[in-house]
């Protein structure tokens, strides 16, 4: 899988400041550890033609503290901290300012385990969290999401 660092694609250049958000949608526990949850994903399916697994859940962390909630927009209800195997949950992103840090085109779509494969990619830090090189995450273009993003300002 080849990628290609660019400076704008699909509307978005790098610097433009953006508003995210995504109605809460029915999720249910997969599992949990003492640290973890995992959440049966809803929007992607596993790809058949892979050469990577994936089990079909994305893991945040329990304490609602936790400095990796920093590393993705996607909040939980009820908190992360008292859900349990089988729960029934909600999975959202409440309104979110952020900054494209940068935009990748995979060539061909890139091979992580699900379907849709992804092709574009935002790279994007929170406004609060912007000096923190370590906070930060992706939104897949293509991801199937229902990720609505706003321009709030061009760079």
């Amino acid at each position: 899988m080849n990628s290609v660092k660019l400076t704008e694609a699909s509307g978005y250049t790098v610097g433009d400041l953006l508003l995210i958000s995504a109605e809460a949608f029915d999720a249910r526990v997969a599992g949990t550890t003492p640290r973890r949850v995992r959440v049966d994903w809803p929007w992607r399916e596993v790809d058949p033609e892979s050469r990577n697994s994936w089990d079909g859940t994305v893991a945040f962390p329990r304490d609602p503290g936790a400095y990796e909630w920093c590393n993705t927009p996607w909040r939980l209800e009820p908190d992360p901290s008292e859900l349990t195997t089988g729960d029934a949950c909600f999975v959202g992103i409440p309104p979110t300012e952020v900054r494209v840090t940068g935009i990748e085109r995979f060539e061909p779509p890139a091979d992580y385990g699900f379907l849709p494969r992804p092709d574009y990619v935002l790279e994007l830090v929170p406004v609060d969290m912007v000096d923190d090189e370590d906070a930060g995450f992706v939104l897949y273009l293509n991801g199937g999401e229902p990720i609505e993003i706003e321009v709030l300002e061009r760079a």
